[in-house]
């Protein structure tokens, strides 16, 4: 860092100085990098990002379409909130919801959802996307990278870290804007993050949307939770959805689908919320506990097979 950079802080050995920048909340360094040239490198390197990762967990929060309203990073430690530049907007859609955000090291992914596309035809329906963006913390900028197989949103996503990979599974075409009705599929992708490219997999045992998606014993294997597939009408006008109360998994480098069973217990909701999920890193082969947001009461998986418990 010495013959790559000028001195950061003078009468510091450089190293000493990048320790001390380090401890500055990712928030302010914006401001930081305007500083001087030094500063601005160091702050920008891919190094220096991967060291606060290690040391600092932040958070990002999507208030709507992030296309228009500039998502926010919040520090937990320094209690520090930094806004993010706009995505990348397409003039001929709007209304971006039902994507999904995960990270994978130094970068955010923002991955397919439902919008409405002024070329489509009716104007007033939605249709999912197959868009993807990465945001890179290093130069605080979003690219777009290769695009789904399938275009999707509201579905169950997972990143693996040690594969450099994100699995994609079901979803559909459903807005905010609708309480039912929106397509459903049930095809199920990887992507290589070093190659940039999008690989199909087995597809799930039957059409899944509005799913939760999350890793388990000891990222091994992906879980598919909850959601809804078929769809009925009451009197013959209005749609309703029909609720899966089961969850199905595979391992992470392919196979076959295995169905978990039912895991709501009898009288409890079916209808997926928001879900925390603890793995147990000392028991390969126990199952993940699960916590969900039911209303104003949480929800405990005593195991996924015998249900939840409040």
């Amino acid at each position: 860092m010495t013959k790559k950079y000028s001195e950061l802080i003078p009468g510091l050995p450089n190293d000493v100085g990048a320790c001390i920048l380090s401890k500055v909340p990712y928030s302010h360094h914006g401001r930081l990098k305007a500083t001087c040239k030094a500063w601005k490198a160091v702050l920008s390197s891919e190094s220096f990002v991967g060291s606060l990762k290690k040391r600092n967990h932040l958070l990002c929060i999507f208030p709507q379409d992030p296309s228009i309203a500039s998502p926010f990073l919040f520090d937990p430690t320094a209690l520090a909130w930094c806004p993010l530049p706009p995505m990348p907007c397409n003039p001929n859609v709007y209304g971006l919801c039902n994507f999904s955000a995960l990270a994978l090291g130094s970068h955010l992914y923002v991955l397919g959802g439902s919008l409405f596309d002024t070329r489509s035809f009716p104007i007033n329906r939605p249709s999912p996307s197959s868009a993807a963006f990465r945001f890179t913390l290093h130069d605080f900028s979003w690219h777009p990278i290769a695009p789904m197989l399938s275009p999707r949103g509201s579905f169950a996503c997972a990143a693996l870290p040690r594969a450099h990979s994100i699995l994609v599974a079901g979803g559909g075409s459903r807005h905010t804007m609708f309480a039912a009705a929106g397509s459903r599929i049930r095809s199920v992708e990887r992507y290589d993050v070093r190659a940039d490219r999008w690989l199909p997999m087995d597809p799930l045992p039957g059409f899944r949307a509005g799913c939760v998606g999350f890793l388990a014993r000891r990222g091994t294997e992906f879980w598919v939770v909850g959601g809804y597939g078929e769809s009925r009408t009451i009197s013959g006008v209005f749609p309703v959805d029909e609720y899966y109360r089961d969850a199905v998994a595979v391992g992470v480098d392919g196979g076959a689908w295995r169905e978990l069973g039912d895991m709501w217990g009898h009288g409890q909701r079916v209808r997926v919320g928001k879900i925390v999920v603890i793995d147990d890193d000392d028991d390969d082969s126990a199952c993940p506990r699960l916590f969900m947001l039911d209303g104003n009461e949480i929800l405990r998986s005593r195991t996924v097979i015998k249900g939840l418990v409040k």
